[in-house]
């Protein structure tokens, strides 16, 4: 075994076992607050590497998911034409970076931001687009199980986010 497939091996491992239950937790109160009040959300997948997408990494498909588990959980989710009429713009991020390593194993980061336009207390004149409530995770796959990792890595940080985003909006 060469080098680069020990070294990508252990990274591998360490993200896999190591990393995603130190990355995330749910419940912090000055994210949870920042949900307070909001009445649905946007959703957005970011840029795939084309390896990637190449190898099955499907944004569409992986925006259909999201949204689905979203709404089956009564949580509105606007579309592109709502969300610039709703007070804030908020807008569920998701972004999957992706590395390739020798061995044909792949590493992934995965990020799962809610942005708001927020005012700039020094000046209210101020605002801009921030993020409010950030979870991330990192993993692991071979390119035929790719879709599949990310999928299962993000279920639990959307499930982070429906727990706080209902914490914050009891019904």
């Amino acid at each position: 075994m060469g080098r680069y497939s020990i070294i990508s091996l252990l990274v591998l491992l360490g993200s896999v076992f190591i990393v995603p239950f130190l990355s995330y937790a749910q419940g912090d109160q000055a994210q949870v607050n920042t949900l307070k009040g909001l009445k649905g959300i946007g959703v957005s997948i970011g840029d795939i590497d084309p390896d990637a997408t190449a190898d099955g990494l499907n944004s569409p498909k992986l925006l259909s998911e999201v949204t689905k588990k979203l709404k089956n959980s009564g949580i509105k989710v606007y579309t592109e034409v709502e969300l610039p009429t709703i007070a804030g713009q908020p807008m569920l991020l998701i972004n999957v970076n992706t590395s390739k390593q020798p061995g044909l194993i792949y590493i992934f980061s995965l990020t799962l931001d809610l942005t708001q336009i927020v005012l700039l207390s020094r000046n209210k004149g101020l605002t801009a687009v921030s993020p409010t409530w950030t979870v991330l995770t990192t993993g692991g796959a071979s390119p035929e199980d790719l879709m599949k990792n990310v999928q299962a890595a993000l279920n639990p940080m959307l499930d982070s986010f429906i727990a706080d985003y209902k914490k914050a909006n009891p019904k």
